[in-house]
């Protein structure tokens, strides 16, 4: 050894390993040495094919709200190619509830998060009704605002990723960000609310509510620079049932199709539910097709962007296990094709943009389920992503690069 040369460990790992199978071994622990080294100090690439973790095409953000006893929480999970998902939880800042549909929102860059929280039974000015609003890029998760709101049932950013729409007691508000506060747009009274979808063209709003004799019913709505007007119930096609307990509707990503669970998100009821279909072409919107008694309750719909399926999130009995559904689009009339099982209670649930996985929370698993998308089959990863505890709603987009 030359004075006042200091060997690497390279040399001496070497040194010291002698046979070729030690030198081998040595060999992957370097590489699996090298691959963190080079992922802490953001020089990494690309995954290592020998260490397993989830990963995304993308640069993705998940946002989790959490709706446990005795503190809520949110978690945010940040997905990509090369290094395993990056998640933090946060108790006792956002309040949450399991009660309506689980769709939340988030800004189209991936910055802001928003989650609604609202009481059954209390009055439209309980405190505890709001719009906690998120910064998804800061360490903390820190909280930048609560705004009051009557009773907000859920949230769905407009296709333009800048307005934000939330049903509530009075009707649907319309809010923005704005140096780095969400304000108010456009109030927009109405008896109609609940859960709700936005077109992809953005012009249609497709709510839940009641019929003109007290029943369930689905109405469509036009849309325009956050001005939200009435246009009409949606109608059922002579011979098919009626529309009673419509919750959680969905656009397909055409636009031409609206699915909602016919259930009122409620499981347990001794009946098996049906998916409506809505052909949106037509005037004035009409359910068209029926997928007959998929489940004892249906919490959420999910279509795949490609829009060739769609997964709906069965309550069923809550007892073990409940079930995913999964729908063929592209069949005419679509059709159901098997039920998966899955922990319970399934309630948010997305795919990722590109299709390839679908994530589902189960709220009582406190985890996140994921699955790998391959044609219409949904094959479940060895892999969870656990979050705080009694997951009930989610939003997924992009991750928002300083």
């Amino acid at each position: 050894m030359v004075a006042g040369h200091i060997p690497s460990p390279v040399f001496l790992l070497f040194g010291v390993c002698k046979k070729p199978h030690e030198r081998k071994t040595t060999m992957r622990y370097l590489a699996r040495l090298t691959c963190l080294v080079m992922f802490w100090s953001g020089t990494a690439t690309a995954e290592d094919p020998t260490v397993p973790w989830i990963t995304t095409k993308q640069r993705l953000t998940i946002l989790s709200a959490n709706d446990a006893v005795p503190r809520d929480s949110i978690t945010v999970v940040h997905l990509g190619p090369d290094h395993p998902p990056i998640v933090k939880t946060v108790f006792s800042t956002v309040p949450n509830t399991i009660a309506g549909s689980p769709y939340m929102a988030m800004t189209a860059d991936g910055h802001y998060g928003f989650v609604t929280n609202w009481l059954p039974g209390k009055p439209d000015d309980h405190p505890g009704n709001m719009i906690s609003v998120i910064d998804l890029s800061s360490p903390q998760l820190s909280v930048l605002q609560k705004v009051r709101v009557p009773h907000p049932q859920m949230a769905v950013m407009h296709p333009d990723g800048k307005r934000l729409i939330v049903p509530c007691a009075n009707g649907f508000g319309v809010f923005q960000m704005r140096d780095s506060r969400l304000v108010s747009v456009k109030d927009n009274p109405a008896t109609i609310g609940g859960s709700i979808d936005i077109s992809p063209s953005g012009d249609r709003v497709v709510a839940t509510g009641k019929s003109t004799d007290g029943g369930g019913a689905l109405h469509v709505f036009q849309y325009d620079n956050g001005v939200i007007k009435h246009l009409a119930e949606i109608q059922v096609r002579a011979g098919l049932p009626a529309i009673s307990g419509p919750f959680s509707p969905r656009f397909t990503p055409d636009g031409k199709y609206v699915l909602s669970p016919n259930g009122k998100g409620l499981g347990s009821k001794g009946t098996l539910d049906d998916v409506l279909l809505v052909d949106m072409t037509i005037t004035p919107p009409t359910v068209t097709n029926v997928i007959p008694q998929v489940a004892d309750g249906m919490e959420s719909v999910a279509v795949h962007p490609q829009g060739k399926l769609a997964v709906v999130a069965c309550l069923d009995a809550h007892r073990g296990y409940c079930h995913l559904a999964v729908i063929d689009l592209v069949a005419s009339p679509a059709r159901l094709l098997y039920h998966l099982d899955i922990e319970p209670i399934p309630e948010g649930m997305e795919f990722s943009p590109d299709g390839s996985k679908l994530f589902v929370g189960a709220t009582t698993a406190n985890r996140i389920v994921v699955f790998e998308v391959d044609g219409y089959m949904l094959k479940r990863s060895p892999f969870v992503i656990r979050v705080g505890h009694g997951p009930s709603s989610m939003a997924i987009g992009p991750r928002f690069m300083n």
